[in-house]
């Protein structure tokens, strides 16, 4: 192997097999810094990303206000109470104290038999588009496709979704009630529970009403 030489401040170094080169020990050492430093991205990356997610509802957002009081209001409407667990209806109202900024809606529980209770709040806004989803829902029958099998559903903002569905070879047309982001089993309903559960968030739309017109 042939005897190189390099310029080291002006003075000429040989460089001999068996010798690591000046250069190339500052050359490692940077790749070493730049790895760990590569190592290092991941965890920083993780901490920022520990956020709480974005409010879908106008009432969830009153969730995140800070440096101010706020007044959570409830009322029961009513329950049902299904084989595979229990729904229930309630009116919802939040107050900002120190702006005076009010918004309203309605919770609904869902309580999976054996399982924990979930909580999916609707805007008052939502609440007309809701029970239009439910009527509808309700009165399909096989005429809305000519094929074997539908799967009919309605989500809101939060995600409490409705689904209505059947197969031809049954012929019976089945309803359900989940909160989507959840991967458990649905609540599953009757033909008459689903209108017992529009007669419900009737009655709650009723009672926002009355509490807007006394504003």
């Amino acid at each position: 192997m042939r005897r190189t030489s390099a310029t080291s401040n002006g003075v000429a170094v040989r460089w001999r097999p068996g010798i690591r080169s000046p250069g190339l020990v500052r050359y490692r050492a940077g790749v070493a810094i730049i790895g760990w430093s590569l190592l290092a991205l991941p965890i920083h990356a993780q901490d920022t990303n520990n956020c709480l997610p974005v409010p879908t509802t106008k009432l969830e957002a009153f969730e995140t206000n800070l440096n101010t009081v706020i007044i959570k209001a409830t009322a029961d409407v009513g329950s049902i109470s299904a084989n595979a667990g229990l729904v229930s209806v309630k009116c919802k109202e939040m107050t900002d104290a120190g702006s005076g900024r009010r918004e309203q809606g309605i919770a609904i529980e869902l309580t999976p038999g054996g399982q924990l209770r979930d909580v999916r709040l609707v805007d008052y806004e939502e609440i007309t588009p809701l029970l239009e989803a439910i009527d509808y829902l309700n009165k399909m029958d096989w005429s809305v496709t000519s094929l074997t099998s539908f799967d009919a559903v309605y989500t809101t903002k939060s995600g409490l979704r409705l689904a209505a569905f059947s197969s031809r070879r049954s012929g019976v047309i089945e309803f359900a009630v989940r909160d989507a982001a959840r991967s458990g089993p649905p609540i599953l309903l009757s033909r008459d529970q689903v209108a017992q559960f529009q007669n419900l968030i009737e009655q709650a739309k009723t009672k926002l009403d009355s509490l807007r017109r006394g504003k």
